[in-house]
């Protein structure tokens, strides 16, 4: 009789298995590892199933020596012979109200002195998607991530002021990242607006949002609740380094 493994939901390993499916052809590696490449992201996922020796195999074929990276998942363990830079804990939060969405982004839009257009973003806009993210730190966003997905802005004056978008995407699901806005246009909603642009893209899909906030964005955290998105377990990101 085979070992007994308890039954893993896709969104306990994210990255895993974004890498090896939606996001496959972005990723390189073989065996128990992936690695998104670096223009576009910053993941490598490890199969939450191989063995310990296996593992440390092809990481060490696949990351070479004094090159970090990044592990995702619901308690990603830095295997043996290489160095754990540090860990940050995350909510990680599921979209279960998709009415309620409607509703917060319709009173944006009620609220507002005058109109707010959401648009889809493309490659062109990068320099002006690179400068906001400078800006509002929202975590890794880089020259050719927006390749992973649709991303969505909000401009004011012709000047890109919020965007969120797509990063990784497991089976059935996506997730909502880069979320950012301009000091100066705060408590408008246009986080709200650029969120519910990515959700609604992702659901016409089939695909159910979800996202990661850190756990003491006190901030940001009420807002994708007032959203629909509930919390639906805490995930830990892993930087380290391959002596």
């Amino acid at each position: 009789m085979g070992e007994n493994r308890a039954v893993r939901h896709v969104l306990d390993d994210p990255a895993w298995h974004a890498l090896t499916g939606p996001l496959a052809p972005f990723a390189h590696g073989n065996g128990a590892v992936r690695r998104i490449s670096v223009e576009h992201s910053i993941f490598t996922a490890i199969d939450p199933d191989a063995a310990p020796g296996e593992v440390v195999r092809d990481l060490s074929s696949t990351i070479a020596a004094g090159e970090r990276f990044v592990l995702v998942g619901a308690d990603p363990a830095v295997p043996a012979g290489f160095d754990e830079l540090g860990r940050g804990q995350a909510l990680q939060m599921v979209l279960d109200d998709v009415d309620l969405l409607h509703r917060t982004v319709a009173a944006v839009h009620e609220r507002a002195s005058g109109a707010l257009v959401v648009a889809q973003l493309h490659a062109e806009d990068v320099p002006e998607m690179l400068a906001l993210v400078d800006h509002a730190r929202p975590g890794p966003f880089l020259a050719r991530t927006i390749e992973l997905g649709n991303y969505f802005g909000v401009r004011a004056d012709g000047v890109l002021v919020a965007m969120a978008g797509e990063r990784l995407r497991p089976p059935g699901h996506v997730e909502v990242s880069a979320v950012s806005t301009h000091d100066a246009h705060r408590r408008r909603g246009l986080a709200s607006l650029v969120v519910g642009a990515v959700a609604d893209a992702a659901i016409a899909r089939g695909d159910t949002p979800f996202l990661h906030v850190v756990t003491t964005n006190v901030t940001a955290i009420p807002v994708y609740e007032r959203l629909g998105f509930r919390t639906r377990t805490t995930v830990s990101f892993v930087a380290a380094v391959r002596p």
